[in-house]
């Protein structure tokens, strides 16, 4: 939603997935490409593997880069490898997309530094740290007795 109501008119988008072959990757992408076609305004003209890191993602998309259209106007992740796609865009003369960041210092820094420099704006999302909690809580429920849904 946040990608329609930022771009009104869609476009082009370039998908960086995690690792391939686990679930969670599956799951995300999956409803990555569920609200593309809610929308309707948007077509995802890439797809790589970022493996949840940085470097990777950045390799990843610099080795996509020259095979996509010149128009990409949004880079849609898992949270944690924004900061790669970004570097892979500053290497080229491509106009820097909206990237969906994740919540890592390097990303969120970057996002600051350009927000100040020229008012970039975009969003994160990420529940990496938030996922520590929940654990915490479920063994904390657990150790009391209480019965824990399976599926959180």
């Amino acid at each position: 939603l946040y990608l329609s109501e930022r771009l009104p008119d869609g476009g082009n988008l370039l998908e960086i997935r995690g690792l391939a072959g686990v679930f969670v990757d599956d799951a995300i992408s999956a409803g990555i490409y569920e609200g593309v076609a809610e929308t309707g305004k948007f077509e995802i003209v890439g797809s790589v593997h970022g493996n949840w890191a940085q470097d990777v993602a950045q390799k990843a998309v610099a080795g996509i880069l020259p095979s996509l259209p010149d128009n990409i106007v949004g880079v849609v992740t898992q949270g944690g490898d924004g900061y790669g796609a970004a570097q892979a865009f500053l290497a080229t003369d491509r106009e820097m997309p909206v990237i969906v960041m994740g919540n890592r210092q390097d990303e969120l820094a970057w996002w600051k530094e350009q927000k100040d420099a020229s008012g970039y704006e975009t969003m994160s999302v990420s529940i990496a740290p938030g996922v520590s909690t929940l654990a915490f809580w479920v063994a904390q429920q657990v150790l009391d007795g209480a019965e824990v849904a399976k599926d959180l």
